[in-house]
């Protein structure tokens, strides 16, 4: 297991089922293949797609007391349907064009976000440099970070799905927008270059009030 810096760089994150997952390595394949130096290479364990509901660089010794809260608050929810409506681009820190499944921000998503931030903003940790990250992080991801919550929290909270650097066609052959799919469970991870999730810290799922959360060794 990879040992963990005094202050790490975490992701909560809500998981999207396997059809989703693959549907997102699939267009990351696809990037990549017009685009192979792009720094974002998706699998399902060291690089995982994902749906980032909060992100904030806290205190190694914290994160157990933040995976059990954000679990009871998870437990409290039912399991989510979303809709994915559109591919979305937008510039990203260093200027490249950066692709995502766009996600449609539902009520039950955004209640979701504004409580899982509410209950993690007190433990964010100041100051955070490229070393809270797993493996080496420039500077926009390092600002991307420690601006989350100005940036991209709240009322600009944005649900989607990364999916690389690149230029992906807004139709894609053998996709029909709009896709609905249903997430029951999630993660808190650890936060790659990009602001990749590579590695799962801790795992939770939605509705299962009696569980705690359920810790999973990570590999690089």
């Amino acid at each position: 297991m990879h040992e963990l810096p005094d202050t790490v760089a975490v992701d909560l994150v809500l998981l999207p089922p396997g059809p989703i997952m693959d549907m997102a390595l699939s267009a990351n394949r696809t990037l990549l293949a017009g685009n192979p130096g792009g720094g974002i290479r998706l699998d399902s364990e060291n690089c995982i797609p994902h749906i980032s509901v909060a992100m904030l660089p806290v205190r190694r010794e914290v994160i157990p007391e933040i995976a059990a809260k954000v679990a009871r608050i998870a437990g409290q929810c039912s399991p989510m349907t979303l809709t994915i409506d559109a591919v979305a681009k937008h510039r990203g820190g260093t200027g490249e064009t950066v692709c995502v499944f766009h996600i449609l921000r539902s009520e039950i998503i955004q209640l979701f976000h504004k409580a899982v931030m509410s209950a993690v903003e007190p433990y964010a940790a100041p100051g955070a440099g490229p070393e809270v990250f797993l493996g080496e992080a420039s500077g926009p991801s390092v600002d991307c970070l420690n601006r989350f919550r100005k940036t991209s929290a709240y009322e600009r909270y944005s649900p989607h799905i990364t999916l690389g650097f690149g230029d992906l066609p807004e139709l894609i052959p053998g996709l029909d927008f709009p896709v609905r799919f249903e997430v029951t469970g999630g993660a808190v991870c650890h936060l790659g270059a990009h602001c990749t999730c590579r590695r799962v810290l801790s795992g939770f799922e939605l509705g299962a009030r009696a569980a705690p959360a359920r810790g999973r060794p990570g590999r690089r």
